[in-house]
């Protein structure tokens, strides 16, 4: 071989090896690319300095980034929405479609209805709350055109958003729709209720051992019917409020809707952050299911006084929250946890106003506030932090 046919062949195999690696990298990437990013808030509420803001998209700014790059993005509305009625506050909430609309604008998409104050408004509120949500879903298609005229672009966007949560034709509201090939089943139930009235309107499971047998039936038929490749189940947890610790009759009651066929279990109610379990097997050591006990508060009004004093008393816990990140990847056995990750968040009222915003509640927040002499806040917040990194994930292994 002449040096000038080696160096050509040299450049030819170089340019081989460049292009396989090339076309590795991009394989590399698009592989990642098919992985399912879900991300799990706590529950939305509005109390009157939530919805006194005039701009409500100020709220999701810090974290709207995290909330849109999830393919699927869930949260508890606790309110019903009724465009005929004023905002109201505790004890019978109500929201205008302007505050949900700012939270569905940020990425969210994946929204439960059922919850204690489902049926603050009776029956027109829940009616009303549907006929909102079903002009969401479909496009604004079963709302009136002055309706349709003031829907948000990110609601009419390609990024769709399903509810569940409130009943149709008696029966439960129960979402499918799919994410590439696969398909995706969501149910919202909520065990609470502050009022019977209009109860059969509501995704109702009694919190009784008869009640909760009942519903886990009902996921094992879901499943059997609808083949989900992806099982979502949201549970307003009828328990005690601001408490941080899980029940083991609630745990037990987890366990067997997972083993019915939910995947992925998200829990709403306490208003305060609780653990997360993740659910694996022993031989291949990966997580098949998880539950998320609660999230708490995403964004409300509850913590309207910073307690300096006493920074770890339960009432904090009620303007904290967690954002919790899951990628899930597909193998011959279906989806299973690649990666976690779990961001807290506060509420914190900026200096000269009553509404609070969502920040991220980490050292980089911590430390801009003692920079711009906030030095008590600094030193709450921080001892917040300090509290909510105790709240420790459970593992368990089958």
């Amino acid at each position: 071989m002449t040096a000038r046919r080696s160096q050509s062949f040299l450049l030819a195999a170089a340019a081989l090896i460049f292009a396989a690696l090339l076309c590795s990298c991009q394989s590399a990437k698009r592989s990642r690319s098919k992985n399912l990013r879900l991300l799990f808030a706590g529950d939305i509420m509005a109390h009157t300095q939530n919805f006194a803001m005039k701009d409500y998209s100020l709220i999701w700014d810090d974290v709207r980034d995290m909330v849109q790059d999830a393919d699927y993005s869930f949260a508890n509305l606790e309110a019903p929405v009724d465009k005929s009625k004023p905002f109201e506050s505790y004890p019978t909430f109500n929201m205008q479609p302007s505050y949900p609309a700012a939270a569905l604008d940020a990425g969210f998409n994946l929204i439960s209805l059922a919850n204690n104050h489902s049926n603050d408004q009776g029956s027109q509120g829940i009616k009303a709350t549907v006929l909102w949500a079903a002009g969401i879903e479909n496009g604004g298609k079963t709302a009136t055109p002055a309706q349709n005229a003031k829907q948000s672009q990110a609601q009419k966007a390609a990024r769709p958003v399903h509810f569940s949560g409130l009943t149709e034709n008696n029966d439960y509201s129960v979402r499918q729709f799919y994410w590439k090939e696969s398909k995706i089943v969501f149910i919202a139930v909520t065990e609470l209720l502050n009022t019977w009235a209009n109860y059969t309107e509501i995704n109702y499971v009694p919190p009784t051992k008869k009640g909760r047998a009942a519903f886990v039936k009902k996921i094992a038929a879901l499943k059997e019917e609808l083949e989900p490749d992806l099982f979502i189940v949201s549970v307003h947890t009828s328990e005690e409020e601001y408490v941080l610790t899980v029940l083991p009759e609630v745990q037990d009651f987890y366990h067997k809707l997972l083993a019915a066929g939910a995947d992925v279990l998200v829990s709403n109610h306490p208003h305060v952050i609780r653990p997360i379990e993740f659910v694996g097997e022993k031989a291949s050591k990966k997580i098949r299911k998880v539950i998320v006990y609660a999230n708490g508060n995403t964004i409300s009004g509850q913590r309207r006084l910073l307690n300096y004093d006493e920074p770890d008393q339960i009432w904090n816990y009620t303007g904290d929250g967690r954002l919790f990140e899951l990628e899930l990847a597909i193998d011959e056995k279906g989806f299973f946890a690649l990666n976690y990750k779990s961001t807290f968040i506060t509420a914190f009222t900026p200096q000269g106003e009553r509404s609070p915003v969502i920040k991220r509640l980490d050292e980089n927040f911590i430390k801009t506030l003692a920079e711009n002499g906030q030095k008590k806040d600094s030193k709450y917040y921080q001892a917040r932090l300090d509290a909510l990194k105790k709240i420790k994930d459970i593992w368990t292994w089958q």
